[in-house]
């Protein structure tokens, strides 16, 4: 199957193409504006380091978001949390795979832990759309805790809220949340940019790069609130 062929079934599959109308537009041209606005500050480069930039994403990764797309959308839609932001989320926390499971106990495609999955309404989580509902839930939050700041709402999924305020609403001084961040929201970016038909990734790049998927590292358990 060609890389243009997954890419245009993604685009699809979240109803984002240039016809849309609605609330999810708007938010993903939110999400946009807000990212670019923080990742061209002076404060943003310093945490930001190589990975800054887009993030290619694979023909399996763009498969495995097709796949999901109607539960991710309807998750969007329903806690208004930008579609990219979702994606770039799932694509970091377990490139796509349902069954991934972390040493710490995160599990499913956003990588929930059981406290987290319980706190909002998760009863299966190893089920995708309980996980990516419950996951979206968490973002949302997040969204409300740090008012709409992308760069703090990616540290506090990743650290737990409580040491993004512990550390002045800043993102926390651990070196794996300081390369999730703009990980994610590289990721995020490339999401959004391919749904709307601009070149955000290599198709040679993407297509070579191998099919099995490398799940990053989660915190430990404790570091999660």
């Amino acid at each position: 199957m060609s890389y243009t062929k997954i890419k245009n079934d993604l685009a699809n599959g979240f109803k984002l193409a240039s016809e849309s109308k609605g609330a999810s537009k708007a938010t993903e041209h939110s999400f946009k504006a807000e990212f670019n606005k923080r990742t061209h500050s002076s404060e943003w480069s310093h945490h930001a380091n190589a990975q800054q930039g887009k993030k290619a994403i694979t023909v399996d990764q763009a498969q495995r978001l097709a796949k999901y797309a109607p539960i991710i959308q309807e998750c969007a839609k329903k806690y208004n949390v930008p579609v990219a932001l979702v994606c770039g989320v799932i694509l970091q926390e377990s490139g796509g795979n349902a069954k991934a499971s972390s040493p710490a106990g995160a599990k499913g495609l956003m990588q929930l832990m059981p406290q987290t999955a319980k706190r909002f309404g998760v009863t299966s989580i190893m089920d995708p759309k309980q996980n990516i509902e419950g996951g979206t839930k968490y973002l949302r939050f997040l969204m409300d805790r740090f008012h709409g700041d992308y760069r703090l709402v990616c540290a506090g999924y990743n650290a737990g809220e409580k040491n993004v305020e512990k550390y002045g609403n800043k993102i926390p001084p651990f070196a794996e949340t300081r390369n999730y961040v703009p990980s994610v929201l590289a990721y995020a970016d490339s999401v959004h940019n391919m749904l709307r038909g601009t070149t955000a990734v290599s198709t040679a790049a993407a297509v070579a790069e191998p099919k099995q998927i490398q799940l990053n590292p989660i915190l430990p358990h404790y570091k999660r609130a």
